[in-house]
């Protein structure tokens, strides 16, 4: 991926939590995938969230200050069913040492990831798995958006 279509991406998502757009600001955004670390109920486990936020979660942890963070359901880490822009998560709920984040009544492990792996979803938020989806990406409009800022900014 190239420079310019990162940090244009990262100081999108920065603009979505709330941040300001410096590029100094949305190069450290991180972003993790969540693993359910207890038994699923029916195929919940097929759902794993992504987890964006400005700051690493283990700086999160150690800072004792809660954090807004952007949420994106996935199925399969293939496609995109959600975006959640604003979402509140309190610093009490990440337990570094063990990679445990808890999150609406759910523990998680959290893995982080390339932001070229955010990018690849954002580019094909239907994903390449061939399933039926009762209802459309709810926010396309603003991924179709977010999708041509990264361009120009190449």
């Amino acid at each position: 991926m190239r420079r310019g279509n990162l940090v244009a991406l990262l100081a999108l998502v920065a603009m979505a939590l709330g941040q300001a757009p410096a590029t100094e600001a949305a190069a450290v955004l991180q972003a993790y995938y969540l693993f359910l670390a207890a038994t699923p109920h029916g195929c919940e486990d097929c759902y794993v969230p992504l987890l964006v936020t400005r700051h690493a979660l283990e700086e999160v942890a150690a800072s004792g200050t809660d954090t807004t963070i952007v949420l994106i359901t996935t199925y399969e880490r293939d496609s995109i069913w959600q975006v959640e822009r604003g979402v509140s998560l309190a610093a009490a709920d990440v337990s570094a040492g063990e990679r445990i984040v808890r999150l609406r009544g759910r523990r998680y492990r959290y893995q982080e990831i390339a932001p070229s792996e955010v990018l690849r979803l954002l580019e094909k938020p239907e994903g390449t798995i061939p399933i039926h989806r009762v209802m459309p990406i709810s926010d396309k409009k603003s991924l179709e958006d977010l999708i041509a800022a990264l361009r120009c900014g190449s």
